[in-house]
């Protein structure tokens, strides 16, 4: 066990689940129907902000006539209708229900912390059959801001019952690099997402796998 964190917390989309793509592909669909040109930059502005949250902040960007609600939404339904359709399916990372395991059984406490929805994240730790290794999992609904205010990150190490200082945050986007560094706790970067879309200097360092992961944290 690593001499320092007693908990891990991961982000959900884009580490646990490849499902990145699939919400650039929804959102490019949203957006367009809107009259908005979907921009690198807003994609990396949407990664782990929190459904609702964002289309709030796009809503003020673009004085758009719009219900934030409404839209996340919608954005749920359609992440949900792929979750239940096997072809459409985003993949499950290689690895991620070992390493869920054998973290817990080392003696670590594991959490959660994710922008989607409580209806999507919950599907998902069941594709994934985790949930006996975690202390729980958080969601946008469960916090007024999300990432990358810290709030998420605090409220999941209190949640664990351990010391902010003594978490990692997992995460592959700017937006959950910023929350864990403003919580007090080391980040490493899950390099899923194209080069460039998440600034790697916020992080502590860099993963490219879960069975990666499991070399540093359980030597």
């Amino acid at each position: 066990m690593h001499e320092k964190y007693r908990g891990i917390i991961f982000d959900m989309d884009g580490v646990l689940i490849d499902s990145e793509p699939m919400y650039k592909t929804i959102e490019d669909e949203m957006y367009r129907s809107l009259g908005i040109a979907p921009t690198p930059e807003m994609i990396r502005k949407s990664m782990g902000r929190g459904c609702e949250n964002w289309w709030r902040d796009l809503k003020d960007w673009y004085h758009l006539e719009i219900d934030p609600a409404v839209q996340a939404e919608k954005e749920t339904a359609f992440y949900l209708a792929h979750l239940e359709d096997p072809v459409r399916r985003p993949a499950l990372f290689p690895d991620v229900r070992r390493c869920f395991e054998s973290l817990y059984k080392t003696g670590y406490h594991l959490a959660i912390a994710s922008g989607s929805a409580r209806k999507v994240v919950e599907k998902v730790v069941a594709l994934l059959g985790v949930s006996d290794w975690i202390d729980g999992f958080l969601t946008s609904e469960d916090v007024a801001d999300g990432k990358p205010h810290p709030a998420i990150m605090l409220q999941s190490a209190q949640n664990m019952g351990v010391m902010p200082e003594t978490c990692l945050v997992i995460d592959d986007a700017t937006n959950g690099l910023k929350a864990a560094q403003r919580a007090g706790m080391d980040c490493w970067l899950f390099a899923s997402a194209a080069e460039g879309i998440a600034d790697a200097s916020l992080a502590n360092d860099v993963v490219e796998s879960h069975r990666e992961i499991m070399d540093r944290l359980l030597r």
